[in-house]
């Protein structure tokens, strides 16, 4: 006998009754279920993705211009001398126009100038790069680039695009290093 004093059949009948519409549990039919909700994508579909992330990708936001003049003491120039050359007030010593060159033969080309202008101690030169197509030009990219690395970075003191009057967006003024005679 139990402790609520019914006899143990009377439960086992209570009991056949409570769970007589009740199917009993599966747990294989379950696991099998969430594995398939789990797959990975069909091959198609995977397809489709790897698509549309690659036209994501190839349309490339809007570049910022190329140009970051360092301001005050940062470029080793006062601001005063900053503002000059941002408003093109300097004298410009030489002028070198990049028009029509490969990649290739600019770089010579520049670097050749720079290192004559730095010899003859120019203060200020004006490189034209021009614009390109659609204002996205290989050498209007990557002048700047070749200006602030090694070896030609050691005779440059800052860079701003020019004015409208010297060339605008495809032309940068160059501000030079003063070279010291020992």
């Amino acid at each position: 006998m139990t402790g609520s004093g019914r006899h143990p059949d009377d439960d086992t009948s209570l009991w056949q009754k409570v769970t007589r519409g009740v199917t009993p549990y599966n747990q294989d039919a379950e696991l099998t279920a969430a594995k398939s909700a789990i797959r990975s994508p069909s091959r198609e579909k995977q397809k489709k993705n790897i698509k549309e992330s690659a036209a994501r990708l190839a349309v490339a936001p809007k570049q910022p211009k190329p140009i970051d003049v360092s301001a005050g003491e940062h470029a080793g120039i006062d601001r005063a001398s900053r503002r000059r050359l941002v408003q093109g007030n300097l004298e410009i010593g030489a002028r070198l126009d990049l028009h029509g060159m490969t990649a290739a033969q600019a770089e010579r080309s520049l670097a050749r100038f720079i290192d004559s202008a730095s010899t003859a101690h120019h203060r200020c030169v004006l490189v034209i790069t021009g614009k390109g197509r659609g204002g996205q030009g290989v050498l209007r990219r990557l002048v700047p680039k070749w200006l602030k690395t090694s070896p030609l970075s050691g005779r440059i003191l800052a860079i701003s695009n020019a004015t409208q009057a010297d060339g605008g967006e495809g032309a940068l003024y160059v501000m030079l290093r003063r070279t010291r005679n020992l």
